[in-house]
């Protein structure tokens, strides 16, 4: 179908070639559960679910699970790797996109679709991350990963139709059900949240469970599902007081898990929000609006900024720190050598006059060159900087922010003779830089960026006079 490039040799070479019973969707690492075969017919659609979990239905629609298919990066990306590895690593992305059409093998490729082609299934399995993939889920996989650690859709499905779920005493009228405690751990999400290029050693593409694993969080005994699953304002006690939801006083999260059932202590909700405010909306899907505006929300909590100015022979040196208050992960995480967090500086004497100017848009939408951006640097295996995952092999530059960590950088400019002058410090957040929308989609998207936190002070020398953090 395609002409073999000395990249597509490489990765038929080092990806396995052929399935096998620890790895029967390689490369990814999906399994069914008993070596059963997998039909559509056995899974739910999450409006079956919605009958009795209504606030839970609420909480997936809208939100980046429920779009996991049919997000127009991922099926651009997607496709793409497909051509140029003439399908090495499909099976890959997709285990994690929409598990449920993997194993089902109803996924079809379609080259007239979208700038490269497009991706194409049924059902339940168009739906993402739904409900069924994950309340399937009955095993994760870790004892056979290549990596030693959870990825590449390292989960086990089962297609018995018992609901999996952090209840040990559940009771359904329409299904079975069966306690499982690795849907309550950080384990959980880590099978797809922790993603390896096979062909580079199994480098850590994107590590958002590391990260949180080497994080207080993780000593504390703070899960993803203590942030992820719960309002914004939840989330921010947790971070602030480093105690699991369960042991907030006042948390007010009880209530029905499902229509007629028991009071729960903790109901947790099923959004999974996290920085990303563009696609849904993009898409208009119903409920994208509310995710993007808590998505908003929440990434107004995350940093805060602090400067100080020292002065030396009338020049003057602007610190700012940013710091990591409340992701239990890297600021920014996931795709970190794609997500953007910025910092804007604009130093103003008292006549308007700029004294210095970094970190503002470009007409284009770009970043102009010396912006101080907080991201990863990815390079293939000659060290040419690189976007595409299957040909990333290291990071150059790691330059993201740990959990409950920061970074200082500094800032020149000439120190007004007399008079006050205004320094304005933000911190802005967005998904991906305008060149890769620019390069994967087919109509042309301007990437929002959301503002995280702003800092405006007035200082006279190097004397502060006045400070305001209102976004």
């Amino acid at each position: 179908m395609f002409r073999p490039t000395l990249l597509t040799l490489l990765l038929c070479a080092t990806l396995p070639a052929a399935a096998s019973d620890n790895q029967p969707f390689a490369p990814s690492y999906l399994t069914v559960k008993e070596g059963k075969e997998a039909q559509l017919k056995q899974f739910s659609s999450p409006e079956t679910c919605k009958r009795c979990h209504p606030r839970q239905y609420a909480g997936w629609q809208g939100s980046m699970h429920s779009i996991a298919f049919i997000d127009p990066v991922y099926q651009a990306e997607a496709a793409l790797g497909t051509v140029e590895t003439d399908g090495a690593t499909h099976n890959l992305c997709k285990g994690c996109h929409t598990a449920i059409g993997t194993v089902a093998e109803t996924i079809s490729y379609d080259s007239e679709t979208g700038k490269f082609g497009g991706f194409t299934t049924q059902g339940v399995a168009e739906r993402g991350v739904s409900c069924e993939t994950c309340h399937s889920v009955s095993a994760t996989n870790i004892e056979h990963t290549a990596m030693g650690e959870h990825g590449n859709a390292s989960l086990e499905l089962a297609t018995d139709r018992i609901k999996r779920g952090p209840f040990d005493d559940a009771k359904a009228r329409g299904h079975k059900t069966e306690y499982s405690e690795l849907h309550t751990r950080s384990e959980f999400c880590a099978n797809c949240h922790n993603v390896f290029n096979p062909v580079h050693g199994n480098f850590p593409l994107e590590h958002t469970y590391e990260e949180w694993k080497q994080s207080d969080y993780a000593k504390a005994d703070i899960q993803c599902q203590d942030c992820h699953m719960v309002p914004v304002e939840i989330a921010v006690r947790v971070a602030d007081e480093m105690k699991p939801v369960s042991e907030l006083e006042q948390h007010r999260l009880s209530g029905q898990a499902a229509r007629g059932g028991p009071v729960r202590s903790v109901v947790h909700d099923h959004g999974f929000v996290g920085g990303n405010a563009v696609l849904a909306p993009l898409l208009g899907v119903e409920g994208a609006e509310a995710h993007a505006l808590e998505a908003k929300t929440r990434l107004q909590t995350v940093a805060e900024l602090e400067t100080a100015i020292t002065e030396t022979d009338g020049k003057a040196q602007l610190n700012v720190t940013v710091y990591n208050r409340r992701a239990g992960h890297d600021l920014p995480t996931s795709l970190s050598f794609i997500r953007q967090v910025w910092l804007e500086v604009v130093v103003e004497d008292a006549q308007g006059k700029t004294l210095l100017r970094s970190g503002s848009l470009q007409a284009d939408n770009s970043l102009p060159e010396g912006t101080v951006v907080f991201q990863d640097t990815a390079v293939d295996i000659d060290g040419k900087p690189e976007h595409k995952p299957w040909k990333i092999a290291r990071f150059s530059v790691e330059n993201s922010i740990p959990a409950k960590g920061s970074k200082t950088v500094q800032y020149a400019f000439p120190m007004p003779a007399e008079g006050q002058y205004q320094v304005t410090t933000t911190l802005h957040y967005r998904s991906f830089d305008q060149s890769v929308a620019d390069y994967l989609l087919e109509e042309k998207v301007t990437v929002p960026s959301i503002t995280m936190s702003t800092l405006t002070q007035r200082f006279e020398g190097a004397r502060l006079l006045s400070s305001d953090n209102t976004l």
